[in-house]
């Protein structure tokens, strides 16, 4: 018999007896029907084995081969085929046992944790441990299909939501892939797997949802309330400046010019696994700016400069750090940006303002802005965003209403022309 080459395999049929459980495997039919090991009948289910010889062994005639079960021929072939396949071309890879659940948390640990922010690290953590893990984290990576990725996309869309009320934002499962995509791409790299699955699914668009901002009653509404909050210049100036959560508190005096009456944002305070730190690098280059501050930010900021150092003087001796923040705990240090969004959310509770969240602050900044007109090229550079196509997208609600009242200023330009009657006599 001649002996098969490497990378060549074959196909038979394969039935298990019932009553010893052994298997009989043949092509030919007269074979399939009466156990070769107790003689007993077998049964007229029939399904399919194929092998391939994927490696030879150290030892001369040893090889070492992958065996692959299906309930037809088709299916068998199939498999074979992508292994097949995959040893021509050079790239086949011996199956891992490595479920995607313990790669994530190993590529988390040791490709990712040093390279991004503690708070994106922690975003990440969560959305493998509540959404990846529990659908997928024991499958092995390299038994994963893209259409198995891709239902899990479409399931996180319909009903993905904890609290069981209904499905994730676009947003959110798109960053979910990203996450899947970026292991995947690492366990390639590392020769875990020979492709990288996640790239062949179609993750949701992102769908931005309309920027909400307050409107100029509910705005005064809420400042009224924080006036006597020790932090109320902090929510003059987010709304005033539209600047962002930790741009704002990892503001310094440094970055205050009160004769020309702006600020430099050059710094944002950010949760490090050491705890808050003061970080030179922005989101984006465009995030590095300097803003204009009106009139009545520049009014609240010296008030408030003069109240921060009454604080320094009651405390001092006992332990002030003074780190020249523009807004810190009473004791200088530096005030936690989530205990920030709580403060905020507590003052907008009492105001009345429900389902109010802190950047609603910056939203309304922007809002105010385009509302008399301003140039979203102007708005775009004080909210530092990397491009105009952002703020353009984010905002394109006001884009339009001011498109309308713009078309609007020209009613009554053109005077009327006459009627068609009058016309045709002027011609003859």
């Amino acid at each position: 018999m001649k002996r098969r080459g490497n990378n060549e395999g074959y196909i038979a049929k394969r039935k298990t007896c019932a009553e010893c459980r052994k298997i009989t495997t043949s092509n030919d039919n007269s074979k399939l029907i009466i156990c070769r090991a107790c003689g007993a009948k077998l049964p007229e289910t029939t399904t399919w084995i194929g092998q391939v010889t994927v490696d030879s062994q150290p030892d001369p005639g040893q090889y070492k081969r992958r065996s692959f079960y299906g309930k037809t021929r088709k299916e068998v072939f199939d498999k074979m085929h992508e292994v097949t396949n995959d040893l021509k071309h050079g790239i086949y890879v011996e199956p891992t046992k490595t479920a995607l659940g313990d790669w994530l948390d190993r590529w988390l640990e040791e490709y990712k944790r040093n390279n991004i922010e503690q708070l994106t690290y922690e975003n990440y953590h969560s959305i493998i441990n509540l959404h990846i893990k529990p659908e997928l984290g024991k499958t092995l990576i390299s038994k994963l299909k893209a259409d198995q990725i891709q239902a899990f996309y479409n399931k996180l869309l319909k009903e993905g939501r904890l609290d069981g009320k209904g499905g994730l934002s676009t947003s959110m499962v798109k960053h979910t892939h990203t996450i899947i995509n970026q292991a995947l791409k690492k366990a390639q790299a590392t020769g875990l797997i020979n492709r990288n699955v996640a790239q062949e699914t179609e993750p949701p668009k992102v769908k931005n949802k309309e920027a909400k901002a307050f409107t100029e009653e509910q705005l005064q509404i809420f400042i009224e309330e924080a006036k006597d909050d020790r932090l109320y210049v902090a929510f003059v100036l987010s709304v005033t400046t539209g600047v962002r959560r930790g741009e704002l508190l990892g503001l310094k005096w440094d970055c205050v010019n009160f004769d020309n009456k702006t600020i430099a944002i050059k710094r944002q305070l950010i949760p490090h696994k050491v705890g808050l730190i003061l970080k030179e690098t922005l989101k984006s280059k465009k995030s590095k700016r300097t803003i204009t501050l009106t009139d009545d930010a520049v009014r609240e900021l010296l008030a408030h400069k003069e109240c921060q150092d009454q604080e320094k003087k009651l405390q001092a001796g006992i332990g002030y750090e003074d780190s020249d923040l523009v807004f810190a705990k009473v004791d200088g240090t530096f005030i936690e940006p989530r205990s920030f969004t709580k403060r905020f959310q507590r003052i907008a509770s009492r105001a009345g303002l429900s389902k109010t969240t802190l950047h609603q602050l910056r939203h309304t900044h922007a809002s105010l802005l385009m509302a008399q007109g301003i140039h979203q090229k102007v708005v775009q550079e004080r909210l530092g965003h990397s491009s105009v196509a952002i703020t353009m997208d984010l905002y394109s609600h006001l884009s339009e209403k001011l498109e309308r009242q713009a078309s609007s200023s020209l009613n009554g330009l053109i005077k009327p022309h006459g009627d068609c009657d009058a016309k045709t006599q002027e011609e003859k």
